[in-house]
């Protein structure tokens, strides 16, 4: 049999679940998909919805996962495909799958279009041969997810990141963390809730993202003209409303700089007119959405990176924003918020300056003061550089991912060549 037979062959070894594949501010996502896969594992990637985006991810192109999406069918479609998946779950489990099909519906996050869809994904689980799941993110994700898990009855491990921690309503958070084999998660604060509601039922492990610090940083000149960069979507809870307002203050003390954007979202026309109305047409630039290229070498040529992040009345609000951690990987000061998981990665007035959210002043302060000193930003970027590399270093917390799943029996890391399993070395002592 050869290679490329065999392979195609071969059993998943774990079914990823996401909501939309592959985002460009979820680089995260593929990161890890990317470490199972050099571990020696077979995924099979289920997105509920292909994202809209016009730049797609470069290390895309190195997953060897097949990527699926829920399909879309209409209503006569959708009954037959249900029916179909129904019978199909019905007769290879009746009891397990009847218990599955209570437990859903008395989930709190229940309704009948959630559990049809819960129902595809289980059918196509059991058609893979029933690989464990692995979901990212702990709203509508886990809630197919878990439904599929339970009615396929395969565990499932649970990624939860942002927003997703802090919409959920919390019973239904519960439910979904207790029912888990392990719950990953990338802040202190959103680890502190998931376990409280795990009750010492599920372990819940501090996974960071991470970055990439295999790139030396480049030397920052001091030009005539100082460049701040900021990165991220234009949406409410990135605060770019007070970055341009501080951003106005600062330029009215006499303080010269340009600041570029680089991002795209439902923000950017209120943005574009708030640019207009402070006078910073000749400061700031929209640049857009870019390629991580492009983001390279827009981290390259700044001086001083910034991002305004605030936490929403409705609790929405970012966890450590993977941009702040690219910046100090880069050897830029970072100018930020004490808002959510910030200030686990930024030590305030060390590796970076933080201010309160939502105080333009305070915010314009902390800009003008690592603008205005050419030696300070040089001091606080190698600091920041250095925190980077001894926390948040990508290839020291991607296998921490892998090895919770692997404790938790989501995984089973294929054996190295030329290692002995564990049976074989039984035997080995026995004769």
């Amino acid at each position: 049999m050869n290679d490329a037979l065999r392979s195609s062959r071969r059993k998943v070894d774990l079914l990823v679940v996401v909501n939309g594949f592959p985002r460009l501010s979820e680089t995260f996502v593929l990161q890890e998909l990317l470490e199972l896969e050099r571990r020696g594992l077979r995924l099979h990637v289920v997105a509920l919805r292909r994202p809209d985006e016009v730049i797609e991810q470069e290390a895309v192109r190195e997953l060897s996962a097949e990527v699926e999406y829920l399909p879309e069918l209409s209503e006569n479609a959708q009954r037959l495909a249900v029916r179909t998946a129904h019978a199909a779950l019905l007769v290879r489990r009746r009891v397990r799958y009847l218990h599955g099909i209570s437990a859903a519906i008395a989930s709190p996050d229940f309704s009948r279009s959630r559990l049809h869809l819960g129902l595809l994904l289980a059918h196509r689980v059991a058609r893979l041969s029933s690989p464990p799941i692995y979901v990212h993110f702990a709203h509508k994700p886990a809630t197919i997810g878990r439904f599929a898990a339970l009615l396929a009855g395969v565990p499932y491990a649970l990624s939860a990141h942002a927003k997703d921690i802090w919409l959920t309503p919390k019973p239904e958070l519960a439910r979904k963390v207790r029912d888990a084999a392990v719950v990953l998660t990338c802040t202190s604060d959103g680890r502190d809730l998931l376990h409280e509601l795990a009750r010492g039922r599920t372990p819940v492990r501090l996974a960071y993202h991470g970055v990439d610090l295999t790139r030396p940083p480049r030397a920052h000149s001091d030009g005539d003209v100082p460049v701040v960069l900021s990165v991220g979507r234009l949406v409410e809870k990135k605060g770019y409303p007070t970055l341009l307002r501080a951003a106005g203050l600062v330029r009215g003390r006499g303080v010269e700089f340009r600041l570029r954007i680089a991002g795209e979202g439902p923000e950017w026309s209120v943005l574009q007119r708030l640019v207009h109305e402070l006078g910073l047409g000749d400061t700031v630039s929209f640049l857009g959405p870019l390629s991580e290229v492009e983001v390279r070498s827009e981290y390259d040529r700044a001086d001083v990176f910034a991002l305004a992040c605030r936490a929403l009345e409705n609790g929405d609000r970012d966890g450590i924003p993977n941009v702040i951690l690219e910046a100090m990987a880069h050897g830029l000061p970072v100018v930020s918020t004490t808002a959510s998981g910030i200030s686990e990665a930024v030590v305030d007035c060390e590796s970076g300056f933080l201010a309160r959210q939502d105080d333009p002043e305070a915010f314009a302060a902390a800009l003008a003061r690592v603008l205005g000193d050419g030696e300070l930003r040089a001091q606080v970027g190698g600091a920041g550089r250095a925190r980077a590399a001894g926390k948040f270093d990508r290839n020291v917390n991607l296998p921490l991912v892998v090895e919770a799943l692997a404790q938790a029996g989501i995984v089973r890391l294929p054996l190295a060549e030329g290692s002995v399993s564990e049976d074989e070395r039984r035997l080995r002592a026995v004769a």
